[in-house]
């Protein structure tokens, strides 16, 4: 209401304000420049829709308490319903299970094969300077196998994984219980989006098995061994050490890491993901750069981004088969329609979708010519109930 709202109508009676300046100020909404992003980026859907709502409900307290006989706000044309898919920044852009298998391998500094076919070591190649970071591999192929936003993996602690034997095999079940989100240099703890976002989410028994080793395995040789698994609170994804400035070309080693500090998601896709994409052939997100004095402006290119990696889950798990319902609750998405609006399209009948197999309707029976006695009066529209006539 401050930042949108009371500067255009700060100082103004209520009852002084009309339908044209609400339609006025919703236009300006709609066309104001947004101070994240690219230069020509305006406001997102999102930001409109509660600039406009703060308004609109302080203009029917207005009516409530008889300062407005009508509220100007319902005389504009106004609706936020839209479906995520239908603007292109939301689109879904996500990966084969090959390609996340490639990603968390370059990530992890092993043997990967590029789509062209093509084996390069990683690092190696267009990421020299990119280091082995086997934990994060595994973090790439946790995203990607359970659906968790940014925030919701930042906020993962050792406590919320729950480990348990059924047969002989390991299982695990994730809970997601809260967020993490760096404000002022400090870690915000909050919770997660909506109230179907606190949920628990099962890992595959395979991811299982390794998440397991990499929390409690028995080998302290291992590259991916936590350190800190005995506490609870422990983060389960570590930052890494601020040792002050930056690598020399060429540097392999790899950033020792602080378990005691989560992983600031944004910083690990500048910093690793993006690289170990381009490493592997796949496209990475990039900003705008404006043009200079001596080089021309570079567009934005519109990459795999973060949050494709909860997108490939989603799409993997639909085009398997699981119902559309039970993946909504792993998503933690707030409704259902929510699901089907984003990944309604990403089921190919050829690669798991349901067909249009309905069988063809049965012939309706023909009805038989009814046989009546002889003698029966079956003249006009009359019909004999009776097969003959009782004596006397």
């Amino acid at each position: 209401l401050q930042r949108y709202a009371l500067k255009t109508f700060a100082g103004a009676a209520v009852a002084s304000i009309t339908a044209e300046q609400c339609e006025d100020f919703l236009l300006g909404l709609v066309t104001q420049r947004s101070r994240q992003g690219n230069a020509t980026d305006t406001l997102s859907p999102a930001t409109v829709k509660h600039a406009w709502s703060a308004f609109g409900r302080v203009m029917k307290y207005a009516v409530q308490r008889g300062a407005l006989t009508a509220n100007p706000v319902d005389r504009v044309d106004f609706t936020t319903n839209h479906a995520t898919g239908d603007h292109e920044d939301f689109e879904p852009n996500p990966l084969s299970a090959e390609e996340v298998a490639q990603l968390s391998a370059a990530i992890s500094g092993e043997l990967v094969v590029t789509p062209s076919g093509a084996e390069v070591w990683v690092p190696a190649g267009p990421a020299a300077q990119l280091p082995a970071y086997p934990v994060y591999g595994l973090m790439v192929t946790f995203l990607a196998y359970t659906g968790l936003r940014a925030s919701e993996n930042t906020g993962l602690e050792v406590r919320d994984l729950e480990f348990r034997v059924v047969r002989g095999q390991i299982r695990c079940t994730v809970h997601v219980r809260r967020t993490k989100t760096r404000k002022g240099g400090e870690w915000v703890t909050g919770t997660p989006k909506s109230k179907r976002s606190k949920r628990s989410v099962a890992l595959p028994p395979w991811l299982a098995a390794r998440m397991h080793t990499f929390l409690f395995g028995e080998d302290p040789n291992r590259a991916v061994q936590h350190p800190c698994s005995a506490e609870p609170t422990a983060p389960v994804w570590p930052s890494r050490q601020n040792c002050g400035g930056l690598r020399l070309p060429g540097q392999r080693v790899a950033v020792p890491f602080d378990w005691s500090q989560p992983m600031a998601m944004g910083t690990f896709y500048d910093t690793i993901m993006k690289p170990a994409l381009v490493a592997v052939g796949l496209p990475a997100s990039a900003p705008e750069v404006p043009a200079t004095a001596t080089t021309a402006a570079i567009p934005a290119q519109r990459g795999v981004r973060l949050h494709d990696l909860r997108h490939t889950f989603a799409v993997m798990q639909l085009m398997a088969g699981t119902h559309f319902m039970q993946v909504s609750k792993w998503l933690g998405h707030s409704t259902f329609t929510l699901t089907l609006n984003t990944y309604g399209d990403w089921i190919p009948e050829e690669d798991g979708g349901a067909a249009n197999n309905l069988p063809e309707p049965v012939a309706p029976a023909v009805a038989a010519t009814p046989q009546f006695p002889s003698g029966a009066n079956v003249g006009g529209n009359v019909v004999s109930l009776f097969g003959r006539r009782s004596a006397g």
